[in-house]
């Protein structure tokens, strides 16, 4: 009797660190808000490499970030929103990075001219992308 129960006791803690090491694992967002704290989107990061992702650094720790993501966090510097990277556990949100000027840009993720600028004509909205009818359109827009 004595036995059963030192094993159902081991078996009980042996089970609940390996429960807690599952739900230890964290996730990795950046957020942006307004001055004022007022929430206005977030873009998750990884902390392990994934094929189309980026090795970038924020605040001396190493994340893999998409093109999207990086574009997006440059989209948000311009409009002033303050940017912070949150780790996420499951039960709270701590702040790992609140500094805007640490987040990287196309250019830091040392791809060539030619793939930034083909990665930022992919993500222009599809109003703004240059077509031959626009062209001829706006040329001749004086004339009404």
């Amino acid at each position: 009797m004595k036995h059963s129960v030192a094993c159902l006791i081991v078996a009980l803690v042996t089970g609940s660190a390996f429960t807690s090491t599952a739900f230890g694992q964290s996730d990795f967002y950046i957020r942006s808000q307004f001055s004022n704290g007022k929430f206005t989107g977030f873009h998750e990061i990884l902390t392990e490499p994934e094929p189309g992702y980026h090795q970038v650094s924020y605040c001396d720790r190493v994340f893999w970030v998409s093109s999207t993501t990086v574009i997006w966090t440059e989209e948000q510097n311009a409009a002033g929103q303050t940017l912070v990277l949150e780790e996420n556990d499951g039960t709270s949100r701590t702040i790992v990075c609140s500094d805007n000027a640490a987040f990287a840009t196309l250019d830091d993720l040392g791809l060539s001219r030619r793939e930034v600028a083909k990665i930022r004509r992919a993500n222009e909205p599809l109003d703004m992308k240059s077509s031959r009818l626009r062209t001829i359109r706006d040329a001749f827009k004086q004339f009404k």
